[in-house]
């Protein structure tokens, strides 16, 4: 069994969890905040059966989107200037082993 964490972006992520749901996956949604550019992201959990990991992460990433951001221009980072756009990729994933699951 494996722990699927999907890291998107906040628009994406119910277009996601309804495929997820949809396909028979169940997965929990949540709010989070931070990366390179500070701004507000979803995570998406789900339990899943070791064979079905590549089916999920083809779900993820057809209901995902590349997005062009703005980076301010008076942002730095170190000695160098950073470019004024910067492209966004659809998901970050993470498949972690499960030890044990248990529905209480």
């Amino acid at each position: 069994m494996k722990l699927l964490v999907a890291v998107t972006n906040k628009t994406d992520a119910p277009v996601v969890a309804s495929a997820l749901s949809m396909s028979g996956f169940h997965s929990t949604v949540t709010d989070s905040y931070g990366g390179f550019l500070k701004k507000e992201n979803a995570i998406i959990l789900s339990v899943i059966d070791d064979t079905k990991v590549n089916a999920v992460l083809k779900i993820i990433s057809a209901h995902t989107s590349e997005t062009i951001e703005k980076i301010p221009s008076d942002a730095l980072l170190g000695s160098f200037k950073l470019p004024s756009q910067i492209k966004i990729g659809r998901a970050v994933a993470f498949v972690l082993e499960v030890d044990q699951f248990v529905k209480l």
